[in-house]
């Protein structure tokens, strides 16, 4: 996996965050939004995996301390996502949204722009840093 396929990934989390929060803007319950919602789900949940599970741990053994420092800081600040976003995944049925539509436009706008954070941070910090490492680290195979 290289750096270069979760910054598209970003990309594609992104646009699909966006045609979310742009339905979530309306004072009426839009269809679509059940979709899009699970679209986002399934990009974001295979995303956080792969770094979570693969890129940050590898960085946290990189030989840089400053790579080290950066990415504990940034996985202390962003790290929660996966379980928050699971939880408002669960938290919010058909139903639910129908019946409490101005309360999920606002759960989704705070979920949201924690995603959004995450991504910014990533992108301005973590990214560079990672593609900073010597060649034969930048690489992070799956068995890492």
């Amino acid at each position: 996996m290289d750096i270069g396929e979760l910054r598209r990934q970003h990309a594609e989390i992104g646009r699909t965050a966006e045609r979310l929060a742009d339905l979530t803007a309306r004072q009426d319950r839009p269809e679509g939004v059940g979709a899009i919602r699970w679209q986002l789900a399934r990009l974001l949940m295979t995303h956080l995996a792969l770094e979570d599970r693969i890129l940050y741990p590898a960085l946290l053994q990189a030989i840089d301390a400053d790579v080290r420092a950066a990415t504990t800081t940034l996985q202390l600040e962003t790290g929660t996502l996966a379980e928050r976003f699971s939880l408002y995944m669960t938290s919010w049925s058909d139903d639910r949204i129908t019946r409490e539509w101005a309360s999920f436009c606002g759960d989704t706008d705070r979920v949201l722009s924690a995603l959004r954070n995450r991504i910014d941070r990533e992108e301005d910090t973590l990214y560079p840093l990672a593609e900073q490492l010597k060649p034969d680290t930048q690489r992070i195979s799956r068995s890492a």
